[in-house]
């Protein structure tokens, strides 16, 4: 119980905390394919640019199987089928940022959320230019969005 609570805790925190900065961007892709689909092929998408998975968690499913023990009221009020966190990692841009802005390594590893509804599957990418935009870390920041963007549109069915 203790191992699930420090993973939850963790994958949250990289979650929910993320989005929380003033300013962020949210980069969304939609992909007219089940989440069962699309999520081997975000996994192959994101090793294609260079980007290792370390990662991969099905929130909502873990949180569902906890849900009476954690008492959280009105739980996935949008009826989604599933959301998934994937976190990795590309060992050249975390050297970029430790080397540029020691501070903004933070930004790294990596993190998207997947959520699956009716079909189709978002993808919800915090883009890491939000953070380091006033820090000399932000052209190596503008690289890592556009390659996590090229990842995430090189999905098929991607919009």
């Amino acid at each position: 119980m203790r191992s699930f609570a420090k993973i939850f805790t963790g994958a949250m925190a990289t979650m929910l905390l993320a989005p929380v900065a003033v300013g962020a961007d949210l980069y969304v892709e939609t992909v007219n394919a089940p989440i069962k689909q699309v999520a081997p092929e975000l996994t192959q998408a994101l090793a294609a640019h260079h980007f290792k998975v370390v990662m991969h968690l099905d929130i909502l499913k873990r949180i569902e199987a906890k849900e009476k023990a954690l008492h959280i009221p009105h739980l996935n009020k949008g009826k989604f089928t599933n959301v998934q966190a994937f976190v990795f990692c590309n060992p050249m841009f975390f050297s970029q940022l430790l080397n540029s802005d020691w501070k903004s390594a933070s930004l790294c590893p990596l993190s998207l959320t997947v959520y699956g509804k009716d079909g189709s599957t978002t993808i919800v990418y915090p883009e890491r230019t939000a953070y380091a935009q006033s820090t000399p870390a932000n052209a190596t920041a503008q690289h890592i969005d556009s390659a996590v963007i090229s990842a995430l549109k090189s999905i098929p069915k991607a919009s």
